[in-house]
C-alpha cells in the first residue's frame, strides 16, 4: 500500500492498543469519551487490549487502520 501523505511504500500489520481508544475532534483532557457528535470511539473494551490490521509509513509516520472490524484477541 502506498502512503496517501509522501507515497512510499508503507508497511502492513497490526496497530495494538490498551482497552480504550477514540479520535476526538479535540483534545480531551481526562475522559476520551466522545463529547462531539464527529468524535469516534474506536474501542472500548474493559479488560481486554484492542487489534487492529494496519499499515505504517515509515517515512512520514503516517498510520492506517479499519477502526470498524476489530481482530478478536488470540
Amino acid at each position: 500500500m502506498k502512503c496517501g501523505h509522501c507515497g512510499k511504500d508503507m508497511q502492513a500489520g497490526f496497530l495494538q492498543a490498551g482497552n480504550l481508544i477514540a479520535f476526538n475532534k479535540t483534545r480531551h483532557k481526562i475522559f476520551l469519551n466522545p463529547k462531539d457528535e464527529e468524535d469516534v470511539m474506536i474501542a472500548k473494551r474493559l479488560y481486554a487490549s484492542t487489534d487492529f490490521r494496519g499499515y505504517i509509513c515509515k517515512e512520514c509516520g503516517l498510520v492506517t487502520f479499519d477502526y470498524q472490524h476489530p481482530l478478536r484477541r488470540f
